[in-house]
């Protein structure tokens, strides 16, 4: 289990997440989690406030951007793990509601994942629009 920190900073937006995980490695699917893509899953059940230690119930969205990080980083993950199923198991996430926003959960756990992995890091783009009021998660190439 080891802990990823996504932080960006523009003149205008800030964003800090941060997320901690492990992966567990099964022959065969499980019985409980998210199929992300192939031999990946993903396990929100028991998520726990990084900073207070208390019990974290995930919304929705927050369970889709995190779904969105690991499929953009699923064929990498079995790539680097090619004769197991692959739950990723979100035990804790830091949020500091100031600096804080969905979306930045999808790279912070494709950043995770690289570190578990060991894959590149793949570099992202986390923007705020002023006009629609939305933040926007793109990885380019």
């Amino acid at each position: 289990m080891h802990n990823y920190r996504f932080k960006r900073q523009t003149g205008k937006f800030g964003v800090f997440v941060g997320v901690t995980a492990h992966a567990l490695r099964q022959t065969t699917p499980p019985m409980r989690a998210d199929h992300i893509s192939g031999r990946v899953w993903l396990d929100t059940s028991e998520v726990t406030d990084g900073f207070r230690g208390t019990s974290l119930t995930l919304s929705q969205n927050q369970i889709e951007w995190l779904q969105t990080g690991l499929r953009h980083v699923a064929d990498a993950i079995t790539g680097a793990e090619p004769t197991a199923h692959l739950v990723v198991v979100i035990d804790a996430l830091e949020i500091v509601e100031m600096d804080y926003v969905d979306e930045a959960l999808a790279p912070a756990i494709a950043g995770w994942a690289a570190q578990e992995f060991g894959f590149a890091d793949r570099p992202v783009d986390i923007r705020f629009d002023d006009q629609t009021n939305q933040c926007f998660v793109s990885w380019p190439g």
